[in-house]
């Protein structure tokens, strides 16, 4: 930037000068002329006309160096004015620049998902429904271990769910109605058992204090007024697809919640349950973030235009 800066200034300083040089080339032949001229045959008149002429062309060049210089001056004075200012804002842009690489700088799909916490966010929910389908079906055979979930939700930071889920489990009373809890009576009959579980449909979605932290560090870098528009954009598709893959979590579970009545028909084949063919599952249909953050790295290296300040 300040090679260009000097280079400007250079160019202005040559013009200048030769300007000034060709007003005093003009300024010489004229002073030869009228010498030339006053000695020579020409009337009055015509010599009159012919130094008037070259006089009103020097004050033209002279009205001109002026204008110019003036310009000149402006440009340069404007520069130094406004510089500073311009170079504080910088300064704060780039450390604005340098807290999204180093949310995003050399960090591969695997890097995210742990960034995230979906491996904590995945295997506790999966406990959670395996206990509602438990509890759904086996209650009398199997007995949920209370203390454990609740040390579980203990790292849970918050939680989100579906639209659907809210309308079956919350209702919004007016205020001149009582609630009333209604207990549910236990249901005995198989076939009914199997009928409600169709129903059944897992929520929240329990997040961890981690991935919290990172979306909250997620929404501060998006919310930077000093960032570009475009950067902003290619931030908040990142934090979309984070949250999509959020919504996946449950997706998944709802759909393995449909098939444990089959695979597990009693009490004892719970044995055979594995947790990592919950997370499989997840991970075959969560969305990949990685090339998104690549975007990211590579929309800031041509902003800065590294590849040139580097060569």
């Amino acid at each position: 930037m300040n090679r260009l800066i000097n280079i400007s200034k250079d160019r202005y300083l040559r013009t200048l000068l030769l300007i000034v040089l060709c007003c005093i080339i003009v300024y010489i032949i004229s002073e030869i002329l009228y010498k030339v001229l006053c000695g020579g045959n020409f009337d009055n008149s015509e010599i009159a006309f012919f130094i008037t002429s070259i006089k009103d062309t020097f004050q033209i060049l002279i009205f001109l160096i002026v204008g110019v210089i003036t310009i000149l001056s402006y440009l340069q004075a404007s520069k130094t004015l406004f510089t500073p200012i311009k170079t504080e804002i910088f300064k704060i842009q780039i450390k604005a620049f340098e807290e999204i690489l180093i949310f995003f700088q050399s960090k591969s799909e695997t890097d995210f998902t742990a960034q995230f916490d979906f491996d904590f966010i995945v295997q506790a929910n999966s406990r959670m429904m395996i206990s509602d389908f438990i509890e759904h079906f086996y209650k009398n055979e199997i007995t949920v271990d209370k203390e454990k979930l609740n040390e579980l939700r203990n790292n849970f930071a918050g939680a989100i769910a579906t639209h659907t889920w809210a309308v079956k489990n919350f209702s919004s009373p007016e205020y001149f109605e009582k609630t009333e809890v209604d207990v549910p009576e236990e249901v005995t009959n198989p076939a009914i058992i199997l009928e409600n579980w169709k129903n059944y449909e897992y929520g929240p979605i329990n997040l961890s204090r981690k991935f919290s932290e990172q979306r909250d560090k997620l929404n501060q870098l998006i919310a930077s007024p000093l960032i570009p528009i475009e950067l902003r954009n290619k931030i908040q598709s990142f934090d979309g697809i984070i949250h999509e893959n959020l919504l996946i979590v449950g997706k998944v579970l709802n759909d393995i919640a449909q098939e444990l009545p089959q695979k597990f028909p009693t009490a004892k084949s719970l044995a055979k349950f594995e947790p990592i063919g919950i997370w499989n599952r997840y991970n075959d249909q969560k969305k990949d973030v990685e090339d998104t953050a690549n975007e990211i790295l590579t929309y800031i290296r041509k902003y800065l235009k590294i590849d040139k300040l580097v060569d």
